[in-house]
């Protein structure tokens, strides 16, 4: 699947809640420009305070030369540059109570020259370099200084369930009018098509891990794929989601996320320790209004 903030970058904007957000961060893997140059920085940028009695829901709107973020917290932002999964408040420790508890307004725009650069990386490398300069970003306005250390935490496993994989291999694309690896990968997807229903046209298991680690339910581990699975894949996953298990008349709920995923597509998530990586904040000051 294409790095989702790349085809968000395309459109003329787009805006999306704060817990779609963390699948358009997926495949960071480097601290410095995805092209080997010095990171670039956004050249006009603004973080203001947002009222704390009536703030909007958090969301975040990507468009072929900006990033702005909507009443979202400091702890949330470090989430989204550093590549963490929505709900992993354990990955980041330190720091006073406001990091996790105030929200801000952020909207910062690329130089013209930046932006034409950035479309001009290949794909998987495009939303790498925003995240950078977001990094850089949180770095010179919060004043912030972290490092990070490993800690053994609860992940979950992913594996094959008894019985085997109940996945379907991805069906044949239709024929291009010309080869090109770029649109055949831009063709393979995977969205959430309502609560509690995920469809893969294509997908591969890592990409399925990515937006498994966005559930509630998951509590925001990391899931290690142990499946071996190397393949790319067409399904559908249909759960009743813990929020609305409550509510449900009996009768009518659906199975639960993890039972779904064993009777749908012979896939387990069972529950370990592992190192994990976890940023831990050493400095930080809130941001002066500008």
């Amino acid at each position: 699947m294409n790095d989702p903030s790349t085809a968000l970058r395309a459109s003329s904007a787009a805006t999306c809640p704060f817990f779609l957000v963390l699948l358009l961060c997926i495949s960071f893997c480097s601290t410095s420009s995805a092209s080997g140059q010095p990171v670039p920085t956004f050249d006009v940028a603004t973080i203001k305070p947002v009222d704390s009695k009536n703030p909007l829901p958090p969301s975040v709107t990507i468009s072929p030369d900006r990033f702005q973020a909507t009443s979202m917290t400091l702890r949330d932002l470090i989430k989204i540059a550093w590549n963490l999964n929505y709900g992993a408040d354990e990955q980041i420790a330190g720091g006073p109570d406001w990091v996790a508890l105030a929200r801000f307004d952020l909207d910062a725009k690329e130089d013209a020259a930046v932006t034409m650069r950035i479309e001009s990386l290949p794909t998987q490398q495009q939303g790498d370099e925003v995240r950078n300069m977001l990094r850089e970003l949180l770095t010179a306005r919060f004043h912030l200084k972290l490092h990070h250390e490993t800690r053994n935490l609860p992940v979950y496993e992913l594996v094959i369930a008894k019985g085997g994989p109940r996945l379907l291999p991805a069906a044949a694309l239709p024929p291009l009018g010309k080869k090109d690896d770029t649109a055949e990968k831009s063709r393979r997807w995977i969205r959430f098509a309502g609560v509690g229903q995920l469809e893969s046209y294509g997908a591969d298991i890592s990409t399925l891990v990515t937006a498994l680690s966005m559930q509630p339910e998951i509590g925001g581990r990391l899931i290690l794929d142990e499946t071996g699975l190397t393949g790319s894949y067409d399904f559908t996953l249909k759960w009743t989601p813990d929020i609305d298990r409550g509510t449900a008349i009996a009768a009518d709920s659906g199975p639960s996320l993890f039972t779904a995923l064993q009777e749908e597509l012979g896939l387990r998530l069972e529950s370990a320790k592992a190192p994990v990586d976890r940023i831990v904040i050493d400095q930080v000051t809130p941001p002066v209004e500008n």
